[in-house]
């Protein structure tokens, strides 16, 4: 399967890359992780070019890695600068290096060319660095479904009545009208529940026992990077016009990495305008939303054999698809403009 390279992809959380090497699969590549000594992070292919032991049963010493098998000594750059016994390197002994840098907590790693690669370009969501709200950092999430399954999947505010019924969705809720629009950075659907009654997260955390006005701004950005905004306030205090000074609001924020054609990762981190130093309310935040990706994963899951199995024939399409249809097309669109530009 083809994959949008140029761009920037969560290689893991920044916390849990150190000193000792660590092993990712990226867009089907092996690589391995690690920090030198002034803490930035170094990404290398994962692979000793001479026997083709993994770099990550080796060890780090100072700035350089070691291959564990004959003592091969790789920098940074992926050159080799030492090989024992051998008066002259091979000039072929080095491996690939990625373009590599730390944000938001999460370290991320560049797959396509590296003279392209712009640390500026790494998805920032201003929120997460203002002290007035709450940060909490999730899991990595395993799914064994293709990306573009989890991508379709945050295109769509309307599933969430019937996969989630009991932390983000309302059980028999009506269907609302979804919209979608396209941006340079992917595609924005959006969806306003007015005077309903609130969803069991707004009852948890934002003490709603009345009816509220909701709202579900789902940014999904090409390749793989989505933020859900969503909150709620009271109904008819003018949420919907922009006056949201007594809300609860939450980004929800998926970082999905492909792995393989059929496996992804999906590393997830929430941020809120509510307690911000209150770590019972992150991890209950956190615990209400690790059932609903759990149901997520396992409906995404089953779809994935069914494709494996039959592929897409018989499929019916639906209006509710538009926005993720126009997310596909935009993927597409990026992975034919690399194609052309490399055979140019």
């Amino acid at each position: 399967m083809a994959f949008v390279r140029n761009a920037w992809y969560v290689a893991n959380w920044a916390s849990e890359v150190g000193s000792t090497p660590h092993r990712r699969t990226v867009l089907g590549e092996d690589i391995v992780l690690y920090r030198i000594s002034n803490g930035d992070p170094v990404a290398l292919s994962d692979r000793c070019p001479h026997r083709f032991l993994p770099l990550s049963q080796g060890e780090v010493r100072g700035d350089e890695i070691r291959c564990g098998y004959h003592g091969l000594v790789f920098d940074r750059t992926g050159h080799c600068t030492h090989a024992p016994g051998e008066e002259t390197i091979p000039p072929n002994a080095r491996v690939a290096s990625y373009p590599v840098a730390d944000r938001m907590g999460l370290t991320w790693v560049w797959m396509g060319a590296p003279e392209q690669a712009n640390p500026d370009d790494i998805y920032d969501l201003p929120h997460y660095h203002d002290p007035a709200w709450g940060v909490g950092h999730g899991d990595a999430l395993q799914v064994d479904a293709n990306y573009l399954l989890l991508c379709d999947n945050l295109c769509d505010p309307s599933h969430v009545v019937y996969v989630h019924p009991t932390t983000l969705g309302v059980p028999g809720e009506k269907s609302e009208k979804v919209t979608y629009n396209r941006a340079d950075w992917g595609v924005e659907t959006s969806r306003w529940t007015l005077d309903g009654e609130p969803i069991a997260f707004l009852k948890a955390f934002g003490n709603f026992q009345a009816n509220v006005d909701r709202w579900q701004f789902y940014l999904m950005h090409v390749p793989s990077v989505a933020i859900i905004d969503f909150g709620g306030a009271a109904a008819g205090s003018g949420a919907r016009e922009g006056r949201r000074d007594d809300c609860v609001r939450v980004f929800s924020c998926h970082f999905m990495t492909p792995e393989t054609d059929s496996t992804t990762f999906d590393y997830w981190l929430h941020v809120r305008n509510f307690a911000p130093d209150d770590d019972g309310v992150t991890d209950g935040i956190s615990d209400q939303f690790r059932i609903a990706f759990a149901e997520d994963k396992v409906v995404l899951e089953a779809i994935q054999t069914e494709e494996e199995r039959h592929g897409t024939r018989g499929r019916v399409g639906l209006d509710l698809d538009g926005s993720a249809g126009l997310f596909r097309r935009m993927v597409t669109e990026r992975i034919r403009d690399e194609a052309v530009a490399n055979n140019a």
